[in-house]
């Protein structure tokens, strides 16, 4: 029986953990050496963290800050955000990444997924793919450094490609959904899930536990967490426990 999975989102800025509503309005998160530990004695399944800023602004990711992480993370790291070159993507990963997460770098160079997957493995190649849905309720790809939409690649197109590049995973970002604590946008993970073949980590949207269970109902690989363990009483403890009741197997 496929296990799921729980994994701790962070945002990094300027040193510091920040979380947003729909990719603005951040608000601080705390230390991230502090909540990495903290996640780490509530036995997250993997942990997942990016530098926000890096690929907007041009430069190299915050090594500093990654490896700090680092050294408090028990369990699987996930880096990402301004990994545009495969050194960099190689430097990560001595940092102490297990996998690494490429969103606008890829989109920039699909080129550099078959690279790290080539030398890395799939397993350690994760495409971020940040989508936004338009009033009349269609999905397009989002480009977070401009705030605009990416016109010559749709979702799925997009996703299809990666894999075959060597994505192993996908982590999936609805957007319009993220920070609002409005529920999970299931539609755009069964378009996705319908089009490869790789495990989905669904972001954007989690605001009650109801909303765990049906996002785990309809099958999704792994739910991506931010707001919901930073903003209210919720832990991975009280996450996991609820999702075990409902009939879920989890990885721990």
């Amino acid at each position: 029986m496929l296990t799921r999975r729980l994994i701790p989102t962070l945002l990094l800025r300027q040193g510091r953990l920040v979380k947003g509503v729909r990719y603005g309005e951040h608000r601080d998160a705390g230390n991230p050496p502090s909540i990495t530990r903290a996640h780490a004695a509530q036995d997250a399944d993997e942990v997942l963290l990016v530098d926000i800023d890096a690929s907007r602004a041009g430069r190299a990711p915050d090594f500093s800050a990654f490896a700090k992480v680092a050294e408090e993370c028990t369990m699987p790291l996930t880096l990402g955000g301004g990994l545009t070159s495969f050194d960099l993507a190689q430097k990560a990963m001595q940092t102490g990444a297990d996998k690494l997460a490429f969103t606008a770098p890829a989109l920039d160079n699909p080129d550099l997924l078959d690279a790290v997957a080539r030398r890395f493995g799939a397993q350690a190649v994760v495409l971020g793919l940040d989508v936004l849905q338009d009033e009349s309720g269609t999905y397009y790809i989002y480009d977070y450094r401009t705030g605009g939409i990416v016109g010559n690649r749709t979702p799925v197109a997009w996703a299809k490609e990666a894999v075959e590049r060597g994505a192993g995973e996908i982590r999936l970002m609805a957007v319009h959904r993220e920070g609002t604590r409005l529920g999970f946008d299931l539609d755009l993970y069964r378009m996705i899930a319908d089009a490869v073949s790789v495990p989905i980590i669904l972001e954007g949207g989690a605001g009650t536990l109801d909303h765990l269970d049906a996002a785990m109902a309809a099958g999704v690989d792994a739910l991506g967490l931010g707001t919901m363990l930073v903003f209210s009483d919720n832990n991975i403890v009280k996450l996991r426990q609820y999702l075990l009741g409902c009939g879920h197997v989890l990885r721990r």
